[in-house]
């Protein structure tokens, strides 16, 4: 008699995921640097307050528009690979892989860039730091990549924990800067050094997008999220408007405190608004910034390597990029991921790569938008728990304001057009490859 030894059973996605980590990888994608710098970079091309503040709020709205057209998808298809996932099943591979090696491509840059961040703000603690930029990057990178390797558990703690503790600490930052700080120049409604021009609006309103940037981290969970129809729209909604308060609030404290004048001249006007708080205020802005990008990384590294998982399950990738741990972590795509933000963050080639990402991501938006509108008529018996409102107006109003801002930021920056013909037809290769015929031998 013969025995039979069974292969052990493969490993799945933990499903365990509610709303409150929704939101906290919403929030903790969305509040990043881009908050940190942004401001003065905004107060020094835009020269009226309420503009300013305008300007912020409307990143908030073409983020809603955006969280309507993703919650019909994300409940309909509640996947692992986001757009990907949504433009394969509308228009086959090939676009596919373009929307899902630039969204990858987009977490890899990020999580570098929120490294640099963090060992660029740590010698204001340790003046040691300055000199191993490189090294506390990369130190940071390997903590973060560590404890989410354990298991979604450790990756759920470390996000819903730093995404709370940044927000709070923002929040006492605007309270400190309206209650504490001397107002040294009042909310004046413009700046008469220089008028406002449609490349300085546009600009501006570059950065705010990158800023809101991440209010669809939630959708790379749809696997392991317990109650998607309820929970993907209910995340993405609550952390955008949570954001948005916590944005419009910083600005404004800003610019209550130091006027538009101060902030427009202070490259970190954080520090500006805190020095008038004592000798604790390098501390005190030094840990905000450190946890803010610490808590920005570890939602890219988590959502990141969920995309290469999904290609993977579809045979696009090497299985080995499907393998998930005891831990319920994607363990395969999670060390590939590391790979490539170590080498970014070690090289300093992401900001290149991170002044792409607006081109990159406004070309995936419109072909994401796009698969709604023929999914509607491809398959129109398709069960979908949440349906986009006001459709098909308000998806076509997202989608004329994606190609609309596509064309605006590839005016100013035409490298951007370039690099993602190239990302396009790097796919290519992929794509036949899935699709080949079976070797007859």
């Amino acid at each position: 008699m013969s025995s039979v030894s069974l292969a052990p059973p493969r490993r799945h996605l933990l499903r365990i995921l509610g709303v409150t980590f929704g939101v906290a990888v919403a929030v903790g994608d969305m509040i990043g640097s881009g908050i940190l710098r942004a401001p003065n970079l905004i107060a020094s091309t835009v020269p009226d307050v309420a503009l300013i503040l305008g300007l912020w709020v409307l990143g908030a709205l073409d983020g809603a528009l955006g969280v309507n057209v993703y919650s019909e998808l994300a409940t309909a298809i509640p996947r692992a690979g986001g757009g990907y996932d949504y433009v394969r099943r509308a228009f086959g591979d090939f676009l596919a892989l373009l929307v899902g090696w630039s969204n990858w491509l987009a977490f890899v840059a990020g999580t570098a860039a929120a490294a640099i961040s963090f060992a660029n703000f740590l010698p204001l603690i340790w003046p040691w730091a300055q000199t191993h930029t490189v090294g506390v990057a990369l130190a940071m990178l390997a903590a973060l990549f560590g404890a989410n390797i354990l298991g979604l558990r450790e990756g759920r703690a470390l996000q819903e924990t730093t995404s709370l503790i940044k927000a709070v600490m923002l929040l006492v930052f605007c309270a400190s800067a309206a209650i504490l700080t001397p107002q040294t120049a009042p909310l004046s409604p413009a700046m008469a050094t220089h008028a406002l021009t449609l490349a300085a609006a546009v600009n501006a309103f570059q950065l705010i997008r990158g800023a809101y940037a991440g209010w669809d981290s939630p959708v790379y969970f749809g696997e392991e999220i317990v109650d998607t129809s309820h929970v993907i729209p209910r995340a993405m909604i609550l952390g955008l408007i949570f954001t948005a308060i916590l944005y419009v609030s910083v600005n404004g404290a800003l610019l209550y405190a130091i006027g538009l004048k101060g902030v427009a001249a202070s490259p970190l006007p954080f520090a500006a608004v805190l020095t008038h708080l004592g000798p604790v205020a390098a501390l005190l802005f030094a840990l905000t910034a450190m946890v803010t990008v610490a808590s920005c990384a570890n939602a890219n590294i988590m959502g990141g390597p969920r995309i290469l998982y999904s290609m993977a399950e579809d045979g696009i990738l090497p299985r080995v990029f499907e393998s998930v741990n005891t831990g319920g972590s994607p363990v395969g795509a999670l060390l590939l991921t590391a790979v490539f933000c170590f080498g970014l963050a070690a090289s300093g080639a992401f900001q290149l790569v991170f002044e792409l990402l607006a081109t990159l991501n406004g070309m995936s938006g419109i072909i994401i938008v796009a698969a709604l509108f023929w999914l509607r008529r491809k398959e129109p018996d398709m069960p979908r728990p949440f349906r986009a409102l006001g459709y098909p107006f308000l998806p076509g109003l997202w989608l004329a304001l994606q190609i609309a801002m596509l064309i605006l930021f590839s005016m100013s920056d035409r490298v951007g057009i370039l690099f993602a013909l190239g990302l396009a037809v790097a796919c290519v290769p992929f794509a036949f490859f899935k699709h080949r015929p079976p070797d007859p031998r």
